[in-house]
This record gives C-alpha cells, structure tokens and sequence, in this order.
C-alpha cells in the first residue's frame, strides 16, 4: 500500500532557518541551530554552538560530553541542547522505522542519524517529508541552499540501518 505524501507542518520555518555547515563536521551543532531557529524563531549561529558544544556540560554533579571537539556531536549533547532551549528531545537506538512517517505527519521532529561503517562516517539531517517518488525530505546542513534533500526510502532504510537507527525526536512547541 503505497503511502500519500506528507510535509511537516514545520518544515517551511526549518527550511528556512537552514544553515550550511561549508567544510566541516559540524552538521549536529549546525541541524540543532537549524531547528531551534525554525521553531523558536531565534538567530543561533551554528559555528557558535559548535564551538559551545565544544566543551563538557555540568549537570548537577555530572560532566555531560556534547561533542568530540570539531568532530562528531552525539545525540545526547544536541537533546541537551535542544533541552536547554526549553525542547522537549530525546534519542534513541533501534527506533521503528514504521515510527517515522506518523511522527512527521503528527508534527514532531525527527532527526535519524545515518552513517557507514566502512568507510566510516555519520551525518544527521532533519527530516521534513515524505513522497513516494522520491523517499525521504530532509533539511540538509550539507548544502548551501532551502531546499528538500532527497534519498531514497532503501538508501534511507540502509545508512539509518547501518548507525543501529539512532533517532532523536524533538517535540515542537505548543
């Protein structure tokens, strides 16, 4: 059964808060600033939240790691971030992928961590749309425009598989 098409009632103001990450690997601080601007309206740059995200965070006695500086984010420093923002985030491993396309019609916001082992390498990537053409609709911090991003449901299905369908779910604000 084929399913219909579906937008984010968010992805408009995401796509428009777009920012281009240039040639680094900032794409975690670069989608949170990208997501909290389209939700919240403000002006975060990402290169400023790279850099904070850059250093450890206390949490009460607890030294929270965001980042491997100038590296690779991990999901629980950008719900952190997002936490910070007054979000409510959260991240998962082995999310359903049968999880994804209600969520993005129900208005939350998803972002699946995709990646390869060999060579090896991660990205995360907003996730805006669904179409049956075209798969998957992404804002992608990859690329200096606001437009939709598309991959393929099985190159989606593989690379998201391939990094144990690390998931992080932001719920939009009321």
């Amino acid at each position: 059964m084929s399913r219909p098409s579906i937008e984010s009632p968010y992805a408009a103001k995401i796509l428009a808060a777009l920012q281009w990450q240039g040639e680094n690997n900032d794409c975690g601080p670069f989608t949170v600033a990208t997501v909290i601007n389209g939700l919240l309206g403000l002006d975060l740059k990402g290169a400023d939240l790279a850099k904070e995200m850059n250093r450890p965070s206390w949490r009460g006695p607890w030294v929270l790691v965001r980042r491997v500086p100038n590296w690779a984010t991990f999901p629980w420093g950008m719900v952190d971030v997002f936490k910070q923002y007054g979000l409510r985030a959260s991240w998962r491993l082995l999310a359903s992928a049968d999880q994804l396309y209600p969520a993005v019609a129900g208005g939350e916001v998803l972002l699946p961590i995709l990646g390869s082992w060999r060579p090896l390498w991660a990205h995360v990537m907003t996730m805006v749309a669904w179409e049956g053409q075209n798969g998957w609709g992404f804002a992608n911090t990859q690329y200096d425009h606001h437009r939709i991003h598309w991959l393929d449901e099985a190159i989606f299905n593989k690379l998201w598989g391939s990094m144990l369908r690390m998931l992080i779910r932001i719920q939009a604000p009321e």
